[in-house]
Order: C-alpha cells, then sequence, then structure tokens
C-alpha cells in the first residue's frame, strides 16, 4: 500500500520520495495519540513513511558558502565583530548595574525584576556567550545559576510560557551547547514545578502560577482566558526534555494540549468559533478547552504556536506525523485567507475573524518568512518557499521605509483594489503615512524585537543571498544610531524620526532579555562563520534557542 502523507507538500516530498506518493489523503489531525508517543502516527504509517523520513533526515538545506571571496569573507567578520562588541557593551551595563537581575533599566541604571528574579537575562543569554566564546562571562554566568533558588519567586506569579521559553530553554542549549550537567538538573527541576499549572480538568496549563503553591490562575483575573500560543509553546522543550531524560512524561503532556484542541473544537461546527480550518482562533478558554472567539492570528497571541507545530516536527527527527499535517493545513489556510497585498505591492499577513480579513499585521508575524523558508527547503516545496520570500520583502519594507531603519511595532494597510480600507484610516497622520509608505504607524515604537532580524537571518543561511545579511546591517546601523544609549540599549518611541536628524534620543526604557538572547545572537549568526549553528545541525525554539538535530530519535523515549 502506498499513501500520500500531507496535502499541501505534497509536490515537494514527491521530489525526495515519490516512490511514496499516491492519490492525496486528508490529514487526520484528530488521530488518537499512541500510549507511547502522543502525536505520533500508528504503526502501519510509521512503516510505510519509513523511506520518506529517511530522506527527510539526509537532506540538507543550508547553502553551501565555499564559494565566498576573501573579500566578502573579511566583511562579514568584521560585521560579527562589531556585533560582537556591542553585545559586550551591552551586557557590561548590564553586568555593572543590574548582574543577576531578570533586567536592566537601562536609563536609571538599576535592575529590574519582571520573571520571577531568576536572572532571566543570563539564563535567557547562556547560548549567545557560549556562541560568541565569551568564555569568561559563561563561567561567572554558569556559577550564578548553581544558586538559583526556584522557590524563591520574588513575590510574582510566574507565567508559565515565558518561563518555559526563556528559563527552560535557555537552560536546555546551555546543556546541548556545553554538555555541562548543571544545565539540564535546572532544566528539568524548574519544569517539574511547571507541570503543576497543566493540573486542570482537561490538562491545559494555566498563564499563571504561583510556584510556591503550586496554584494557577489566569493573566486575566477571575477568568480561565488564555492564548493559542501560551498553550501550544511548550512542545519543543518538553520534546526534548524527554529525549534526554527518557522520560515521556513532559512530551505527551504538551501534546495533550494539541490533543485536546483538536477533539473539542470543530472547525464550521455551528456552535463553534473555529471557522477556517487550520486557522486556530487566538482566544482560548483552557477549563472547556474550546476557542472563544472567531479572531485567528499568525502574530501576537498565535505566532509560535504555528512555528512550534513545524519545528517540533524537525527537533523529532520528523516522526511526529500530526505535527505537519497541522502545519501543511494552517499554512494553506494562511495562504488562502490570512494574506493580501498591499496598495504598494507588497503581500502581507493580517487578521481573520470568521472569515472577514483586516489588513493589520504587527512584528511578531516577521517569524513567518523564516520559518516558512525552512520547512519549503525541507520538503523542497517552491511554492511556498517563494511564498516565504514575498513575505519577507514585505515585513522588510516596513523597515526600510523609515529613515531609522527600525520597524513599527504594527501597522495597518490597506489592501490593492479594496477601497473601503480607506475608509478604516481616520486620522489625518495615518493618510499621510499611507500615502508615503503604504502602510500607517498603528505603534510606532521599536522594542529591540528579534523577529525580522531572525527572518533575514533564515533567508541568508537558505539562500546564500548577501543582500539578507546587508539588510540585518542596516538595521543594526539603525539600532546603533536609535538605541545606544549609556550602559546599553534601549527602544526608541517613533521610528519615522531617526537620531541623526533631530540630534536626540527618543527612547522606551526597555531591554527585555530577548534582546540578547534573540536579537544579538541572530545578528551575530548572520555574520558569523556559517558553520557556527548550522541550520542543518540545529534547530531554534521561538527564543532562539538553538536545540541539536542530531539527536536521533526512533518513536521510543
Amino acid at each position: 500500500m502506498k499513501i500520500q502523507l500531507i496535502s499541501i507538500y505534497a509536490i515537494g516530498l514527491t521530489a525526495i520520495t515519490a516512490q511514496l506518493v499516491s492519490p492525496a489523503a486528508k490529514p487526520n489531525t484528530k488521530s488518537t495519540a499512541s500510549n507511547t508517543l502522543a502525536g505520533l502516527s500508528d504503526s502501519q504509517s510509521e512503516a510505510i513513511n519509513a523511506q520518506r523520513i529517511k530522506a527527510l533526515r539526509s537532506r540538507r538545506v543550508q547553502h553551501d558558502f565555499s564559494d565566498e571571496s576573501p573579500e566578502d569573507r573579511q566583511i562579514r567578520r568584521q560585521r560579527a565583530q562589531a556585533i560582537k562588541d556591542g553585545f559586550v557593551y551591552a551586557w557590561n551595563g548590564y553586568s555593572e548595574y543590574a548582574y543577576g537581575a531578570d533586567e536592566i533599566d537601562v536609563l536609571r541604571k538599576i535592575p529590574k525584576t519582571t520573571r520571577n528574579g531568576w536572572g532571566a537575562t543570563i539564563v535567557d543569554a547562556l547560548d549567545t556567550l557560549w556562541v560568541m566564546g565569551l568564555h569568561d562571562e559563561f563561567a561567572k554566568a554558569r556559577d550564578f545559576v548553581t544558586k538559583i533558588d526556584f522557590h524563591k519567586d520574588a513575590g510574582q506569579l510566574a507565567k508559565v510560557f515565558e518561563t518555559n521559553i526563556r528559563y527552560v530553554g535557555g537552560f536546555l542549549s546551555a546543556y546541548e551547547l556545553s554538555d555541562d550537567e548543571l544545565f539540564l538538573g535546572k532544566a528539568v527541576e524548574l519544569t517539574e514545578l511547571l507541570l503543576k499549572a497543566f493540573d486542570t480538568p482537561l490538562g491545559l496549563p494555566w498563564q499563571m502560577l504561583n510556584i510556591t503553591s503550586g496554584q494557577g490562575s489566569s493573566e486575566t483575573p477571575g477568568t480561565s482566558s488564555t492564548n493559542l500560543a501560551e498553550i501550544g509553546t511548550f512542545q519543543m522543550e518538553f520534546f526534548r526534555l524527554s529525549q534526554l531524560t527518557a522520560n515521556s512524561t513532559y512530551h505527551e503532556i504538551a501534546q495533550n494540549v494539541i490533543t485536546v484542541m483538536l477533539e473539542k473544537n470543530t472547525a464550521g461546527a455551528p456552535d463553534s468559533n473555529y471557522r477556517i480550518p487550520g486557522l486556530y482562533p487566538i482566544n482560548f478558554d483552557m477549563l472547556s478547552g474550546t476557542f472563544t472567539s472567531s479572531s485567528a492570528y499568525w502574530g501576537g497571541g498565535g505566532d509560535s504556536f504555528y512555528e512550534y507545530l513545524a519545528k517540533t516536527w524537525i527537533l523529532s527527527d520528523f516522526m511526529i506525523e500530526r505535527n505537519i499535517e497541522m502545519w501543511s493545513e494552517s499554512i494553506e489556510a494562511f495562504r488562502s485567507h490570512a494574506v493580501a497585498e498591499s496598495t504598494k505591492g507588497y503581500l502581507f499577513p493580517g487578521f481573520v475573524d470568521g472569515t472577514k480579513f483586516f489588513p493589520y499585521t504587527d512584528t511578531f508575524t516577521n517569524f513567518i518568512p523564516g520559518t516558512l523558508g525552512l520547512i519549503s527547503k525541507i520538503v523542497g516545496s517552491e511554492t511556498y518557499f517563494s511564498l516565504a520570500l514575498d513575505l519577507m520583502e514585505a515585513g522588510y519594507s516596513v523597515f526600510d521605509e523609515m529613515p531609522t531603519n527600525l520597524g513599527a511595532e504594527a501597522i495597518k494597510f490597506v489592501r490593492k483594489n479594496v477601497p473601503s480600507d480607506s475608509d478604516t484610516i481616520r486620522t489625518l497622520a495615518a493618510k499621510i503615512e499611507i500615502d508615503e509608505y503604504g502602510f500607517s504607524l498603528e505603534r510606532p515604537y521599536y522594542l529591540l524585537r528579534p523577529e525580522l532580524i531572525e527572518s533575514l537571518f533564515y533567508m541568508y543561511r537558505l539562500t546564500g543571498d548577501s543582500i539578507y545579511a546587508d539588510r540585518a546591517w542596516h538595521i543594526w546601523q539603525g539600532i546603533q544610531r536609535n538605541c545606544r544609549v549609556d550602559a546599553g540599549y534601549v527602544g526608541t518611541a517613533n521610528v519615522s524620526v531617526d537620531a541623526s536628524v533631530t540630534g536626540k534620543l527618543n527612547s522606551v526604557d526597555s531591554t527585555e532579555s530577548f534582546f540578547f538572547a534573540e536579537t544579538f545572537l541572530y545578528l551575530y549568526l548572520i555574520f558569523a562563520d556559517h558553520d557556527v549553528i548550522s541550520l542543518d545541525d540545529w534547530v531554534f525554539t521561538t527564543e532562539a534557542h538553538p536545540l541539536s538535530r542530531k539527536i536521533s530519535f526512533d518513536g521510543q523515549f
């Protein structure tokens, strides 16, 4: 018997394993999980697809840079050093005024406790320190980690999603890079505490957790509301923990979230807010397991859910079939319903409420080109890689149009041949921006976020085209002009106003740990030697923590 695994990527996969293809079958996203591995296909499907999985494992996706000229290599390495120097400058400011704190208030030069006081900036940046070869700083950070007491929570509730991606992911990556058991032990210790958040009727996690009492709650007091990203962004870290500890519990808990979500929500059902198959609404009730609105979005509130569908499939050595089936259905729905061409000819993601499209997008959607490009290269889909390139151009245009070289947190655009969109542009300032840029600045600030730089990293490593590296350098120059202050870097309040013109900074005091963990790491990796964290050897979590692809998986922990 021959079957075709998935819908959208069938053409690409056919190129690798033509012998496995037959008439298309609809993905069975509601398949029952096996007792051993939630989310895996049944034994028959595993056997049928063995050759395809073998072919996927052998596929190389990173560009061969062996023809790089000596001149280009010299420029690239000079830029890498400049990025590293910027990181060291910021790290020295943090070390002097806030070492051990979750964040630094750079403008006031004081520590900030925002993530339970466990040193979020240090843990989140462990892999950046390692990759940049900052050995003394890494050793000092390791010493700090030995003293972290997770039972002391600074009187704050832990945000479970953020604690997982910043702390657990940071520990796991540090362990895989350094082979130091301390970090694995800390990852296990903290995850065991976080599991209390999943102790709910359906096994779905609370947003917030009192680490001391084990009591969970929603971020909105008195409710059980959460969002798609915050229930679905545990898969990578929990899967890898199960691998490293030979304990399937972590993986099963993370996959149960997906199982319950699928069982409790039927696309198109009369009483369901889930309208379009594959476009999952972002608002969710964790006690009932149902979507509480019909608003679907690949930006804030939804982004990393989709990202983890695809990347957990990679991390599992391509064994977790359900993940790629769901991703395939979702990206097809995304292409059909959740993107639109602007009057300037750019293809932007948007917000979908039910079946109605709204031309609004935030900077979080800029992760899509990189992740989509990676998956499309793995499965050999030229169609979807082309979509990734189009989205990359749109995302970069938001930065490139600005005199600061930096992009706004959120924009609204006008669709081509949809004149009614102009009716929603209500202020004169917004109308002027639409005429000049093709979009209005709904949230005009830049908070050192990494998503656009992340996708530039992927596109550079996947294609070898130096235009993506040059664009990243262009953004770095904008950060230097508009965000660098005494003792570090901060956000800028309005990306349409450049400090080199006004002669003064318009700062927003925001320097989250992701600036050290993601923004700096992706910038550095664009210009570092290409074998440093190769895409053929590593896969990144949503917090840019690289996890090894060299840990094989045969379906059993």
